[in-house]
């Protein structure tokens, strides 16, 4: 499968990544009571789950610089796409998200565990 990325960096093989726009530096949104720290969707993440998971979701699944859907959208995976794991969190929303990789090693972002087949890594960050 062949992916498109429309902002500077290695090309991605293995996975269907299509960008919208640079990586931004790290925000804060203010969600009412607290504030979400979204980060830096290229944040280094430990791989610590050796597990993988398909895209399941109709379409294609967003993928967040944070584990909030607040967070910005730096990219989408297609349905039907394998992702590989690092770890997971659970946000303040009690959500699950997990951090994903393409199948060539190269870091992606964070995705809502329910568009995953299995609800994501099962190992915490």
């Amino acid at each position: 499968m062949q992916v498109r990325r429309l902002f500077a960096g290695a090309a991605l093989v293995g996975a269907a990544l299509t960008a919208t726009a640079a990586a931004p530096e790290a925000q804060a949104i203010d969600l009412g009571a607290s504030a979400v720290t979204c980060g830096n969707a290229y944040w280094p993440h430990t791989n610590k789950d050796n597990g993988s998971g398909v895209v399941d979701k109709s379409g294609s699944a967003a993928v967040h610089t944070g584990p909030y859907g607040a967070c910005t959208t730096v990219g989408y995976v297609s349905q039907g796409t394998t992702v590989y794991y690092d770890c997971f969190s659970d946000n303040d929303y009690g959500h699950r998200w997990t951090w994903i990789r393409a199948a060539n090693g190269s870091s992606l972002g964070w995705i809502y565990g329910a568009y995953l087949d299995d609800g994501g890594a099962t190992t915490r960050c």
